[in-house]
């Protein structure tokens, strides 16, 4: 099937069983902070928020029930690859995103992902950007939602 890269599910099999399984790591603390400094890369608060979260989960359990019962794991590669996407953006006409990936471990066991954020850091002509995209059924967010999965991807690939 060409196109299982589309479904969720598909996604979260292979973040696990895909070309780099190793990257994932469980979610011990939560708000999520980047540790770079802040004066080069903007704000180290993330977007994804408890409010984001437990709405994927759709009342499940809260974060706090989450963290505890080891169900959020991450896919980070905000403060790796921030350093140099804001050397690409240096660059003329040229742009890269950094990526958060968090997903939940499901009742069956799989890894659901509830949110993409993708940032970018302020550039001598361009202002810093960063946005959550999440599951989404309209039209625009479903190809949103695609879109930042991809981006994901090819941050885990790069990354291997």
């Amino acid at each position: 099937d060409k196109f299982s890269w589309f479904r969720d599910e598909e996604f979260g099999r292979q973040t696990l069983a895909g070309l780099n399984p190793l990257s994932i790591q469980l979610v011990t603390e939560f708000p999520l902070v980047s540790k770079l400094d802040p004066n080069i890369y903007g704000p180290p608060e993330s977007l994804i928020t408890e409010e984001l979260i437990e709405r994927e989960i759709k009342g499940i359990m809260t974060v706090k029930e989450a963290l505890e019962k080891k169900k959020l794991f991450i896919l980070d590669y905000h403060d790796l690859f921030l350093p140099y996407v804001h050397k690409i953006r240096e660059l003329e006409d040229t742009t890269m995103y950094a990526s958060r990936t968090v997903f939940f471990l499901t009742p069956d066991d799989t890894l659901r992902p509830l949110a993409i954020e993708l940032t970018r850091p302020a550039s001598p002509t361009k202002p810093q950007w960063k946005q959550v995209f999440s599951p989404c059924w309209d039209a625009t967010g479903a190809w949103l939602w695609k879109l930042a999965k991809a981006h994901a991807l090819a941050h885990d690939s790069g990354y291997h």
